[in-house]
């Protein structure tokens, strides 16, 4: 089972490298990662194209959008650009990811695993931390249902 991860970026130079690193460390890379840097401000596209040179699965595709506030449909157009612009067609699972997210090593494989395990898996998900003061706390968004 193969998989390939969209992650829409604006603004996301303090998190991107632990983003990308996690990334970088799966036991089960993926086959291609897509991040869509939509005309970031600060130094996000940098730090994605010192990831690119390091890591030829790892693409940046530089965006621009309107200045407009719009809830949620940022997101989204940057997240088809990405999905338009894969260029490994030969996958089982797309992956959407925020930009701020740092993943244990086996996330993927346990991923994946799922979705071997069970043939009628639709979509799976991992609980996320925050982390506050060196400690990691159980985002209180997240339970067991959520994804």
């Amino acid at each position: 089972m193969q998989y390939v991860i969209v992650i829409p970026a604006y603004n996301e130079a303090r998190f991107i490298s632990g983003t990308l690193e996690s990334i970088a460390s799966q036991t089960r890379l993926p086959l291609e990662v897509v991040v869509v840097d939509d005309n970031s401000t600060d130094d996000t596209a940098n730090i994605i194209s010192a990831f690119t040179e390091r890591f030829p699965f790892i693409k940046l595709l530089k965006t621009t959008s309107t200045a407009v506030h719009l809830p949620g449909s940022k997101v989204i157009r940057a997240f088809t650009k990405g999905f338009d612009a894969i260029t490994n067609t030969d996958f089982d699972i797309i992956v959407k990811l925020d930009a701020d997210l740092i993943l244990l090593p086996d996330y993927f494989e346990k991923i994946l695993d799922t979705f071997s395990t069970d043939p009628q898996t639709g979509m799976a998900g991992g609980f996320a931390y925050i982390e506050s003061n060196g400690e990691w706390i159980l985002e209180n968004l997240t339970d067991r249902d959520h994804i």
